[in-house]
């Protein structure tokens, strides 16, 4: 078996930490989903699915905001981290919202109090985001091993 293939499956590989942040994305989504069940009624009715599973884009999108944003630059901040959470939920709800226009169309949002809802369910979202990405740039920054430190000054 090849060393180099494992070690870069491992949590301190940049790869690892990117995985790390989409599952951990998706436990928060799916919590936060729980939290605003009763906002997120109309999602669950057009998608077909269980509250939870709502969070299922962050799978995705997760490991690709945190690559994008934190891994690729070498940059572990508080700010990295609180923007990697806002990214991943606007994306998430962005996939959601899109998915509602495309089975509803686009009419269907100016239709009573469904754009007030989309709009206060990415709200939502997005001050999560924030919130959720932190304890993450934390963690990276504490445990992640190899190319973790950040320039002075730096939050």
């Amino acid at each position: 078996m090849d060393g180099s293939l494992r070690s870069e499956s491992t949590l301190s590989s940049p790869r690892g930490w990117a995985l790390l942040a989409g599952a951990y994305a998706f436990a928060c989504g799916a919590f936060v989903a729980v939290l605003l069940s009763d906002v997120l009624r109309v999602f669950v009715d057009v998608a077909g699915l269980p509250v939870p599973l709502l969070a299922v884009p962050a799978l995705v999108t997760g490991p690709i905001c945190w690559w994008r944003l934190a891994e690729r630059r070498s940059a572990f901040s508080y700010r990295t981290g609180a923007a990697y959470g806002l990214l991943t939920a606007l994306c998430t709800g962005g996939v959601w919202t899109g998915w509602f226009v495309f089975v509803w169309g686009t009419e269907m949002l100016a239709v009573g109090p469904v754009l007030s809802i989309v709009g206060l369910t990415l709200g939502f979202a997005a001050v999560t985001g924030l919130f959720v990405g932190v304890p993450l740039a934390y963690a990276r920054r504490r445990i992640g091993g190899k190319g973790t430190a950040t320039p002075a000054g730096s939050p």
